[in-house]
């Protein structure tokens, strides 16, 4: 009876696999904060170069 009740134990706390249940593409997860300050950070190249790039109508 007590080895029953420690098999059931163990497969109640057991974990699978982790290769077989873990699906992805296997780039690294970012916490949500940190993905969008990643994100921020490129808007605001991508910003920035937008206005080196355009020309300035002020001196024409």
């Amino acid at each position: 009876m007590l080895r029953r009740l420690v098999s059931r134990v163990r497969e109640w706390i057991a974990v699978e696999d982790p290769e077989e249940r873990i699906e992805g593409t296997g780039e690294p997860i970012m916490s949500p904060k940190n993905r969008r300050c990643a994100e921020a950070e490129s808007m605001l190249r991508d910003s920035q170069e937008a206005l080196e790039n355009r020309p300035d109508d002020r001196f024409e």
